[in-house]
C-alpha cells in the first residue's frame, strides 16, 4: 500500500489542474480600471484630499533646492545684511520642511486609509458573490484557488491602491516639476542630465512585463498549494489510514520548493530592477557633476545653481528608485485584479432573489404549503445523460412520500430540483401552485428543510450547529429538537454537553451523531417541507425506528419526502415512489406495492431476509 501510494503521488504533476482564474489576459486594462474605480469613487473625499496632498507635497519639495541656491548665492554675493537674509532663508527651509511633513501625513492617512476601506468593501463583495455562486461553480473550483484570491490577491490590490498609489504620484509629480525647474535654470545641463532617461523607460517596460507574468505564475502555484493543503487537512484521517503521510509530505515539499523557486526568481528580477534604476540615476548625477562642474569653472553657471542641480539630483534619486517599487506593486496589483475580476465574472445559473419570468408579482408570496409540491413532466439532462425523464409527481400538503431507487436512479437530482439547486431541463416544479423559477431562492429555501446524507458541521458548539440559521432560539427549543433527533443518549458522553466544540467538520462526532445533529437542525428550523435525503443511513435500525417515531408528529404537520434505500423507512410514508434510470416505475402504498410483486416487493423480501440473517 505504501509503495503504490507513494508511486501515485510521485507520478502526478505538481499542478493537478490549472486554477480557474489563470487567463488574466481575458481582462482588459480598461475593465480593470473600471473595476477599481467602482470602489474608489465611493470615497471621493479621501481620494481628493489624498491626491491633492501628494501633489502639494511634491510641489513644495522643489522649493528646498531653490532656497539652498539662494542661500549659497547670498553667501557668495558679498552683499550687506547677509546674516539677515540667511536667517530668512533658514526660516523658509523650516517652513517648507513643516509643510512637507504635514502634507505627507495627510496624504498617507487618506490614501492608505482609503485603500483599507476599499479592501474591506472588496472582501465583503467577494464573500457575497461566493454565496451567490451555485453548485456548478464549486464543482469545478478548488477551495485553495478561492483562498488564494481572498488572501494574496486582495492584499496585492490593496498595496497597489495604498503604497503603490502614493509612490506613483510622488514620482509622477516630483519628476516633471523638477525637470521644469531645472530646465528654467539651465536647459543645456537639464538635457544632459536626462540623457539616461530612455534607459529607465526601457527598464520599466521590460521588467514590468516580466514581474506581472512571474507574479501571475506564483499566484497560480499558491492556489494549487493551498488547495493541496486544504484537501490533506480535510482528509487527514484517510491519509493516516492509508499510511500516506510520507507521500503527502513529498508532494507538498515538491510544490513548496517550486513555489519558493518561483518567488526567488521574481525576487531576482525585483532586486535587479531597483539597482538598475539607481544606476541610471547615478549616470545622471555623474553627467551633472562633469558637465555642470565644467560650466561652473567656465563661469557659465553660478555655484548656487550648481549646488541646486546636485541637490535636485539627490532628491530625484528617491522618486526614480521608487519607480521600481511602483512598477512592482502596480504589476502585482494588476495581475491580482484580473484574477479577482474573473471570479466576479462568474454568474450563477440560478440567480438568487430575482424574478426570472415576466409578469410575476412584485411582492414575495407567503408560501405556506397550502397546495403542496408538484412536478409535471420534469426532465433533467446533464449533457446527453438524462438524470430524470418525464417525471410526474403530486405531493399534497402534509403528505409523506418515500423515494426509493438504486444508485444513479435520480433520487439526488429530485432533491436538488425541490430545493432549486438546479432547474429542470423540461417541465415545471411548482410550490404552492407557483413555478419555482418564478420564486426567489430565499422564498423556497426558507420553507424547505433538508437533512443530507453527508452532514457538514462547523467548528462551533453542538448547540450552535443545531441552531444554525435560526435566530433567537432558546436552550429549551434546542434541547427539544435534539431530543426528537435522538441525541439524548449521546449528550452524557460529550464533555460539555451542548457546549461541546464538535471540531472541524464535526470530527468529534460519529457519522450517526452528525446525521442526528442535521435532523435536529432541520426540526428547529420548522420548515413547511422536510426532506430526509437518506439521512438515517449511518444509524442502526433500532435508532432509526426511535428517530422516526419521534419525527412522526413533526412529519404529520408538514410535507415530508423520505429519500431512502430502506423499506423499513419507506413504510412510514403515505405514498412510495420507486425510481429506475430517472423514471418512476412504481408508486403506491407499501401494501399495494408488495402485492404488485415488482421491484419494491423484491427489495422488501431481500431486506427482510438480511434482517433475519443478522438475528441468527
Amino acid at each position: 500500500m505504501i509503495i503504490s501510494c507513494t508511486h501515485y503521488y510521485r507520478t502526478v504533476p505538481m499542478i493537478d489542474s490549472q486554477p480557474f482564474v489563470q487567463d488574466e489576459c481575458a481582462v482588459s486594462l480598461r475593465e480593470r480600471y473600471a473595476f477599481v474605480w467602482k470602489y474608489l469613487k465611493v470615497h471621493p473625499k479621501s481620494l481628493f484630499v489624498g491626491i491633492a496632498s501628494l501633489i502639494a507635497l511634491n510641489g513644495v519639495a522643489p522649493a528646498i533646492p531653490l532656497l539652498i541656491r539662494s542661500g549659497i548665492n547670498t553667501l557668495t554675493s558679498g552683499r550687506s545684511h547677509i546674516l539677515a537674509s540667511i536667517a530668512w532663508i533658514g526660516l523658509a527651509l523650516v517652513g517648507v520642511a513643516f509643510l512637507r511633513s504635514a502634507f505627507q501625513t495627510l496624504s498617507r492617512l487618506n490614501v492608505v486609509g482609503m485603500s483599507r476601506h476599499v479592501e474591506y468593501a472588496m472582501r465583503k463583495d467577494f464573500l457575497t458573490h461566493l454565496f451567490r455562486l451555485d453548485a456548478s461553480f464549486w464543482g469545478r473550483t478548488r477551495t485553495g484557488d478561492v483562498m488564494a484570491l481572498a488572501t494574496n490577491d486582495l492584499n496585492a490590490v490593496r498595496m497597489m491602491l495604498g503604497p503603490g498609489l502614493i509612490s506613483f504620484f510622488e514620482s509622477m509629480v516630483q519628476l516633471p516639476v523638477a525637470i521644469v525647474v531645472l530646465g528654467y535654470s539651465n536647459w543645456r545641463l537639464t538635457l544632459a542630465a536626462l540623457l539616461p532617461a530612455p534607459i529607465a523607460v526601457v527598464l520599466m517596460v521590460t521588467f514590468g512585463k516580466i514581474i506581472r507574468r512571474r507574479f501571475g505564475l506564483i499566484q497560480a502555484q499558491f492556489s494549487t498549494m493551498s488547495a493541496a493543503v486544504q484537501q490533506t487537512i480535510a482528509g487527514a484521517r484517510v491519509v493516516r489510514s492509508f499510511v500516506c503521510e510520507e507521500a503527502e509530505q513529498h508532494r507538498f515539499e515538491t510544490m513548496n520548493r517550486s513555489y519558493v523557486r518561483s518567488n526567488c526568481i521574481l525576487g531576482v528580477y525585483s532586486s535587479t530592477f531597483d539597482p538598475l534604476l539607481t544606476y541610471v540615476t547615478g549616470l545622471s548625477v555623474l553627467i551633472v557633476f562633469w558637465y555642470g562642474g565644467a560650466l561652473t569653472l567656465a563661469h557659465k553657471l553660478t555655484v548656487g545653481n550648481f549646488v541646486m542641480f546636485t541637490t535636485y539630483m539627490a532628491l530625484l534619486a528617491q522618486p526614480i528608485s521608487s519607480l521600481g517599487r511602483v512598477v512592482n506593486m502596480m504589476q502585482r496589483g494588476m495581475a491580482s485584479l484580473a484574477r479577482l475580476q474573473l471570479l466576479f465574472r462568474e454568474a450563477p445559473a440560478i440567480e438568487p432573489g430575482v424574478w426570472l419570468n415576466p409578469g410575476t408579482p412584485s411582492d414575495e408570496p407567503d408560501l405556506q404549503g397550502a397546495r403542496g409540491l408538484s412536478l409535471r413532466q420534469v426532465s433533467v439532462f446533464f449533457g446527453s445523460h438524462a438524470a430524470l425523464k418525464s417525471v410526474d409527481l403530486e405531493i399534497p400538503p402534509g403528505a409523506t412520500v418515500a423515494v426509493l431507487g438504486e444508485t444513479g436512479s435520480g433520487k439526488s437530482t429530485l432533491v436538488k430540483l425541490i430545493t432549486r439547486v438546479i432547474d429542470p431541463s423540461h417541465g415545471t416544479v411548482s410550490l404552492d401552485g407557483i413555478d419555482c423559477r418564478d420564486l426567489p431562492l430565499t422564498a423556497i429555501r426558507s420553507q424547505v428543510g433538508v437533512v443530507p446524507q453527508e452532514t457538514f458541521l462547523f467548528s462551533l458548539t453542538l448547540a450552535e450547529n443545531i441552531a444554525l440559521g435560526v435566530e433567537n432560539t432558546t436552550e429549551d427549543e434546542i434541547r427539544h429538537a435534539a431530543s426528537i433527533a435522538g441525541l439524548d443518549p449521546d449528550l452524557a458522553a460529550l464533555p460539555a454537553g451542548f457546549e461541546t466544540i464538535v471540531g472541524e467538520r464535526g470530527i468529534m462526532l460519529s457519522g450517526g451523531q452528525k446525521q442526528r445533529v442535521a435532523i435536529a437542525r432541520a426540526v428547529l428550523k420548522n420548515p413547511r417541507i422536510l426532506i430526509l435525503d437518506d439521512a438515517l443511513s449511518s444509524v442502526d435500525s433500532v435508532t432509526e425506528e426511535r428517530i422516526l417515531r419521534h419525527l412522526k408528529d413533526i412529519m404529520a404537520e408538514r410535507t415530508t419526502i423520505l429519500v431512502t434505500h430502506r423499506v423499513a423507512t419507506a413504510m412510514q410514508a403515505d405514498t412510495i415512489v420507486v425510481l429506475k434510470q430517472g423514471q418512476i416505475v412504481e408508486r403506491g402504498t407499501h401494501d399495494a406495492l408488495v402485492k404488485q410483486n415488482g421491484r419494491y416487493a423484491r427489495l422488501a423480501r431481500l431486506q427482510a431476509l438480511e434482517e433475519e440473517l443478522e438475528v441468527l
